[in-house]
C-alpha cells in the first residue's frame, strides 16, 4: 500500500510539473518572454528577464555570463520578427538593435534564441552581426518591416515539423548536390544580412560547390509556418537562415544573420 501510495503521489507530481510546464509554454507567453529580452537588453537590467539558477548564455558561440556582452552594449531593438515554437518551449527572434561599444553606436543584425523550463530562461543563444560582417546592411531588414511574419497558418495547411525542417536541411544540401530541390515559391526573395540576394525572384544556388557541417533546428514555429537553421555556412561564419514557408508548403522569404567567423555553434547538435 505505501510503495502504491508512493507511486500515486510520484505521478501526481509529474502531472501538475507538465501541466504548469504546458501553461508556460503558450505563444502568449514565450513571446512575453523574448520581448523582456530585448527589454533586459535596452535596460541593461537582467533582472527584467525571468531566468533558472544555472542560464547558459553565448554570445557568438563564446560563452559568457548574465549581465555581460550584450547585455551592457545593446541598446534599443528597432525590428523584432519572433518565432514560437510550443513543443520545445523555445523562441529565436530575427532583430535590428542598437550597441554602443568601444565610444561608438550603431545597429547590429542579431538572432537570439531563448528556450524556457517552467516560466524561466534556461538558454539563451546569440548570434550577432556587426560592421565587417558578410553582406551587413541592417537597413536592408528594416525595410521588410513590412513582411507578414506575424499570421498564422490555417491548421489545415500547417506542415509538421519533420517536414519544415527536411525542406529547410535540403537548402544547404542544395549549395553541394545543385540538383536538390527545396521546394522554392515563384518568386522567393531571400535576404542576407540585410542586402537583398534574389533580385530575379529565385532562391536556388547553381555555381560554385560549397559545403556546410551539419545544421541544427532547434526552433520551428508549425504555427507560423516557419524553420530556424543554425551552423556554421561552409564550415566559417555563424549562420542563422530562417525559412518562412507558404500555405502550398513552398519556401517563399528566407531571411539570414550571418556572424563572424567561429568554430561551432556553442551547442550540442540537438539545442
Amino acid at each position: 500500500m505505501r510503495t502504491l501510495r508512493k507511486l500515486t503521489l510520484a505521478a501526481t507530481i509529474a502531472i501538475v510539473a507538465a501541466s504548469g510546464q504546458a501553461q508556460d509554454c503558450t505563444r502568449d507567453g514565450l513571446k512575453a518572454l523574448a520581448a523582456n529580452y530585448f527589454q533586459a537588453v535596452e535596460t541593461h537590467t537582467m533582472s527584467a528577464l525571468p531566468t533558472a539558477a544555472h542560464v547558459r548564455i553565448t554570445e557568438n558561440a563564446a560563452e559568457i555570463q548574465p549581465g555581460e556582452g550584450f547585455f551592457q552594449t545593446g541598446g534599443k531593438a528597432r525590428l523584432q520578427r519572433t518565432l514560437v515554437d510550443t513543443g520545445r518551449c523555445s523562441t529565436l527572434t530575427q532583430a535590428v538593435v542598437e550597441e554602443t561599444a568601444g565610444g561608438k553606436s550603431g545597429p547590429v543584425l542579431m538572432a537570439v534564441r531563448l528556450k524556457a523550463v517552467s516560466g524561466k530562461v534556461s538558454e539563451i543563444e546569440t548570434i550577432i552581426a556587426r560592421t565587417g560582417n558578410f553582406a551587413f546592411k541592417p537597413q536592408g531588414v528594416l525595410d521588410t518591416k513590412d513582411q507578414d511574419w506575424t499570421t498564422l497558418m490555417p491548421a489545415a495547411q500547417r506542415r509538421t515539423r519533420e517536414f519544415l525542417n527536411g525542406q529547410a536541411d535540403k537548402y544547404y544540401v542544395m549549395f553541394e548536390d545543385h540538383s536538390i530541390d527545396p521546394g522554392f515559391a515563384t518568386p522567393c526573395s531571400r535576404w542576407e544580412n540585410g542586402t537583398f540576394t534574389t533580385p530575379k525572384g529565385d532562391c536556388s544556388w547553381k555555381a560554385s560547390v560549397l559545403k556546410h557541417p551539419r545544421r541544427r533546428f532547434p526552433v520551428t514555429d508549425v504555427e507560423l509556418g516557419v524553420a530556424a537553421a543554425i551552423t556554421n555556412f561552409q564550415d566559417d561564419w555563424l549562420d542563422v537562415h530562417i525559412f518562412k514557408f507558404n500555405r502550398d508548403g513552398k519556401i517563399e522569404l528566407i531571411q539570414a544573420v550571418d556572424g563572424p567567423g567561429t568554430k561551432g555553434t556553442g551547442w550540442p547538435y540537438d539545442q
